[in-house]
């Protein structure tokens, strides 16, 4: 399971988690063919910043090459890592697969089930928070992420806004 999403808003200064949004509209048709390959995801690779209130996140995708994107992820609050996150996302053989380990825990499996040459959702049905991870590059020096899921009962967002590093 990932990161409570309560703890995360917390460390990151009061980033806003109710009031969800629902997830963020596809920009084009999807290819029937996207998701067949790790290049499909390219797009996300690079180094993203977002900062926000004295808090700073960071997130580092490595190339797509055989078969995986690898990803690092930390929170900076006052100087100090309050989180940290290692993902990838692996080709297998039933499609492509966003893979977090938050804090270093064993991993939690999110299976992409949309995507097109500018944005991806990966979910995990069984699991809590997140359920949904959806990327999104709306410009060449922007990257957005968005965790949606339930906690107690109630539907919680968080979202995240890159500038490329």
């Amino acid at each position: 399971m990932l990161v409570r999403p309560a703890l995360l808003a917390l460390a990151l200064c009061g980033v806003p988690l109710l009031g969800c949004k629902s997830t963020p509209p596809e920009r084009e048709t999807p290819s029937r063919t996207c998701g067949d390959s790790i290049h499909d995801l390219a797009w996300m690779s690079g180094s993203w910043r977002q900062d926000k209130a004295g808090s700073t996140v960071e997130e580092h995708w490595t190339h797509a090459d055989a078969g995986t994107l690898f990803g690092v992820s930390r929170a900076i609050v006052r100087n100090k890592t309050v989180f940290f996150e290692y993902m990838r996302i692996e080709a297998r053989a039933d499609g492509l697969y966003y893979v977090a380990q938050p804090m270093g825990r064993p991993g939690t499996d999110f299976k992409l089930v949309r995507c097109n040459s500018n944005g991806a959702l990966f979910e995990n049905p069984q699991n809590d928070h997140p359920k949904r991870i959806f990327y999104q590059r709306p410009s060449a020096g922007r990257l957005t992420a968005r965790i949606e899921g339930d906690e107690n009962g109630k539907a919680v967002a968080q979202d995240f806004d890159f500038t490329r590093m």
